[in-house]
């Protein structure tokens, strides 16, 4: 998940500094835009409105797991790590791609990038002592039940970087 997530970020932000060298830097206009979508989904995240967020809801097949066990991982892994083939449970995904492009800093896809799929990947990291389905059931609850809290978070982070995308611009 880790490299995934460090790839798709550097993809968007060489496609961002593509399109720059391309069309000049048009980078207000974008921060501002950016800002009033990530603004849209900070009220998403909170429960307030309702918006499509980018991602699927496919999860491993089953055959995976039964036929190589660490391929699998790695293959799924690196796809969960690209964050648009399975299911994104919030809306900072899209945001973060977004920014990537308009930022166009490849260093810095790279960086956000590797943080997300890590983060991303912590649930899976908590599952390595889970020695039976009843344990799995249980922390799966367990990370359902906190999913209200960390939406409001995520919305509260969302509306501060939508506060600075538009007043960017304006700065110094």
């Amino acid at each position: 998940m880790t490299i995934g997530g460090g790839a798709i970020g550097v993809f968007f932000a060489a496609a961002g500094s593509g399109f720059a060298a391309l069309v000049g830097k048009p980078l207000a206009p974008l921060a501002v835009g950016l800002g009033a979508i990530t603004l849209a989904y900070a009220i998403h995240e909170v429960g307030l409105i309702r918006l499509p967020v980018l991602g699927r809801e496919w999860q491993v097949p089953a055959h995976w797991l039964r036929n190589s066990f660490y391929r699998s991982a790695a293959v799924f892994g690196g796809t969960v790590g690209l964050g648009i083939f399975t299911r994104v449970p919030f809306a900072s995904l899209p945001i973060l791609f977004a920014w990537l492009f308009v930022s166009g800093n490849v260093a810095y896809g790279a960086l956000a990038g590797l943080v997300y799929g890590a983060a991303r990947a912590v649930s899976i990291y908590s599952t390595s002592n889970i020695e039976g389905p009843e344990q799995l059931v249980e922390l799966n609850e367990r990370l359902m039940g906190i999913a209200p809290s960390l939406h409001q978070i995520t919305g509260l982070a969302l509306a501060t970087f939508a506060v600075y995308l538009i007043i960017a611009p304006a700065l110094p």
